[in-house]
């Protein structure tokens, strides 16, 4: 069997036959016009978003139990369905001045390069789609805000879109420098002192 070359006009060298649509970049293209989906949250009177394949949950009602000579950073731990799960004070990440833990704060879980931890912040005000045409590149410094690696401007305000990698980093690194500064101390988890 041999493959015969497209039909063409008389009068032209140009194939007769259509050209070939691939619906794969058509899909792309349509996904990216339409935005990734962020979880849009609130911490300290401002608006935070990361992208929803960072978020894999948010829980309510939620009360950390606390880590003995933990670094100010961790404000304790919870049982996630079997998993110890490590909360974070977002403010510090953030460079705000940490505030106590309410009840009526919500807890985001994170799951990014095979860290698990929650976010403690406000409220969780929403999941929404986000062009990448409509988020302004801004650097960390430019915004003066760390982690943060664009804006949007949203209906009820600026929203800093976050990147969900250089916070876990960030908290990660937070969390071991604290314990090595506590050992250094001579605290341990083991002593009382």
């Amino acid at each position: 069997m041999t493959d015969k070359p497209p039909a063409t006009s008389p009068n032209t060298e140009v194939p007769l036959t259509p050209p070939r649509v691939d619906v794969a970049d058509q899909l792309t293209e349509r996904l990216a016009q339409l935005g990734q989906e962020h979880c849009v949250f609130a911490r300290n009177g401002e608006l935070f978003a990361v992208p929803v394949s960072a978020a894999r949950e948010v829980l309510f009602d939620e009360v950390p139990a606390p880590v003995p000579r933990a670094p100010e950073i961790l404000l304790g731990v919870i049982n996630l369905r079997g998993e110890v799960l490590p909360l974070v004070r977002f403010d510090l990440l953030l460079g705000f001045e940490p505030r106590p833990f309410t009840p009526e704060d919500h807890v985001l879980v994170l799951s990014v390069e095979n860290v698990h931890m929650g976010l403690v912040v406000d409220r969780v005000r929403e999941v929404r789609p986000i062009s990448p045409k409509d988020i302004r590149p801004a650097s960390a410094a430019e915004v003066g805000r760390p982690h943060v690696k664009g804006f949007w401007e949203g209906p009820t305000g600026v929203v800093y879109i976050l990147d969900p990698q250089s916070l876990a980093r960030q908290a990660v690194a937070m969390t071991q420098e604290g314990f090595q500064q506590r050992r250094a101390q001579g605290f341990s988890l083991r002593t009382a002192e």
